[in-house]
């Protein structure tokens, strides 16, 4: 390793603490393969499909006290940096959005241009990444609307103010668009994650009905379909332009959502020209008479669909910020489908004349922690999608707990 080299990543200990690296790792599905608390834990690389040898284990020191902390936490800096085969620049960069959704454009303009983009594609690329992140902010505040008019305010409020262009590597023709970096994790931080998700089961849907298949897709869902259909189809008047291909990264503080393909999207110039479909056409494609099951399929039969046929994950539920007690904590495996967890709360708003009582679907750590805050008499607050069923409330968000139950 030279110097220069050695120098950056020493220069990211003094950035980054190793709780972050262990978020992220954790978030990225590397496997904590022994953990001494305050001292060091033992990660192991995440297994491959066809991966012959076992996972390479890593050391992460923890305690700052140790007379090699410094080299030991280089050492491994540098293993995880090897291991996505990035520099100490984009480690650090990758490390500290650890609420930041990003997506990614990373584009080629064939065998002769493995120096340099031109400006004209990086331009046409920028403008429809900047459309398709409009038209899912219009339509997570404002869904089965029409994409006229004037945007709602907390759609208008993301665009301007929480969608950036991150840093890249020289010689990498990446556009990493971020999302959400300075919202937090309020209702304006689930706002931007539900935007990200949109866009992600949208695009998988518009390459599902490029590759002939017929995703399962409700009506609400269909007119951001069909926009982000025509986004692609711009991409043909790019000239030069052959791959785009977008990917998703989840923020590591948030966790990969549930029921959103994480498959990145590889888009070859005569795909992009396929989708240059009219939205009647589309239309049909989603609606016909060819699987009319699909039009009277309920949310939970969406949600259940293979990957290759995405659908909406959203229902149509108004955002809310719920705070009270913790009034109950449930364990019932028959939710893991539905949910992704076996984990609940229960939370009591309002007053005693009036009080609402709310189910939250959580991981096993914030079920832990709302235990906690049960035990000690600390109310929480919960901000997401609030859905009315016939058993009661349910809410599909996050919690967010004081600071003190997280020491």
């Amino acid at each position: 390793m030279s110097q220069n080299l050695v120098d950056d990543f020493y220069a990211l200990t003094s950035l980054i603490s190793p709780e972050q690296v262990s978020r992220y790792l954790f978030a990225q599905g590397w496997d904590l393969v022994d953990s001494r608390e305050g001292l060091l834990e033992e990660w192991a690389e995440p297994v491959t499909l066809n991966g012959e040898d076992g996972p390479e284990i890593h050391l992460l020191p923890i305690n700052g006290h140790y007379r090699d902390f410094a080299r030991r936490f280089v050492e491994f800096l540098k293993a995880v940096a090897d291991y996505y085969g990035i520099d100490a620049h984009e480690l650090s960069h990758r490390l500290r959005l650890g609420d930041t959704d990003v997506l990614l454009f990373r584009i080629s303009g064939g065998q002769n241009s493995h120096d340099s983009v031109g400006l004209d594609e990086a331009d046409g690329v920028l403008r429809v990444a900047q459309r398709m992140l409009k038209l899912s902010a219009r339509y997570t505040a404002s869904p089965g609307k029409e994409f006229t008019g004037r945007m709602k305010p907390e759609a208008r409020e993301y665009i301007e103010k929480n969608v950036t262009l991150g840093h890249t590597r020289r010689g990498s023709f990446v556009f990493p668009i971020l999302s959400g970096a300075r919202m937090g994790r309020g209702v304006e931080g689930l706002f931007a994650r539900r935007v990200v998700e949109n866009l992600a089961i949208g695009l998988h849907c518009v390459t599902s009905i490029a590759e002939d298949i017929h995703p399962a897709v409700s009506d609400e869902f269909t007119p951001l379909v069909i926009a982000l259909a025509d986004s692609v189809h711009d991409l043909s008047r790019v000239s030069g332009l052959q791959v785009v291909d977008i990917s998703f990264r989840w923020a590591p503080g948030r966790g990969v959502p549930r029921h959103v393909p994480d498959a990145a999207l590889i888009l070859e110039s005569a795909t992009i020209r396929q989708l240059g479909m009219t939205g009647p056409r589309v239309k049909e494609i989603l609606r016909g008479n060819h699987d009319e099951r699909f039009v009277a399929a309920t949310q939970t039969e969406l949600m259940e669909t293979p990957v290759t046929s995405p659908a909406p994950t959203l229902p149509s539920g108004e955002f809310a910020e719920i705070r009270g007690a913790v009034v109950a904590l449930q364990i019932d495996d028959r939710k893991i489908s539905d949910w992704g967890t076996r984990y609940s709360i229960v939370i009591r708003s309002g007053s005693r004349d009036a009080a609402l009582d709310v189910q939250i679907p959580v991981s096993q750590n914030n079920y832990e922690l709302a235990t906690e805050a049960r035990n000690r008499g600390i109310a929480v607050t919960a901000v997401g999608r609030l859905l009315r069923g016939n058993s009661g409330h349910i809410l599909e968000g996050e919690v967010i707990f004081n600071d003190e139950l997280r020491r």
